[in-house]
Formats: structure tokens, sequence, C-alpha cells
């Protein structure tokens, strides 16, 4: 089993998807990133686009998501954008 991290995605209607993630695949500014459990701290602007969630037990998730901000840090992982959607 792999190890999780917490994921939460808001917009600024409420929380979208709250819950343990094995995976997260982020579109960025600079380019996509993957995160994976004990991930290094970052700040990054997000793209308008796909983020692919793989949740605890293997179910993938697609969030659809304007641009807006994305925070890991201490096996935490929180996406904050304009709007989203599963």
């Amino acid at each position: 089993m792999a190890k999780c991290f917490h994921l939460c995605i808001m917009t600024a209607e409420g929380t979208l998807l709250d819950g343990e993630a094995e995976y997260c695949h982020i579109p960025t500014a600079a380019g996509s990133v993957g995160v994976l459990a004990d991930h290094a701290p970052m700040l990054c602007a997000m793209q308008e686009g796909e983020t692919l969630c793989r949740m605890e037990g293997g179910e993938e998730k697609t969030v659809r998501h304007s641009a807006g901000v994305a925070s890991v840090r201490n096996n935490r992982v929180t996406i904050l954008a304009d709007r989203a959607e599963l």
C-alpha cells in the first residue's frame, strides 16, 4: 500500500474534494508537477487545466479547474481555484 497525504481542493463556493491521496498531478505555470507523500514543500501558481488525483485505494479522480494556487507542505496538498469540477 502506498503512503498517503491529505488532499483538499477548494473553491470560493466550498470544498470539492477532501481526503487521503496516493498521488496528485498538478498543471503549474512552470510545468506539470507530480506529488507523492513526503514531497518537498512548495507553493505554486496553477494553470487552468486538469489535476489527476489517485486517492487512497487506487480510485482515480480528475478535477477540471481554473487557474489558482497549490500548496504542498507537511504531507498536505491544498489547491485553491476560482472554479473546479469533478
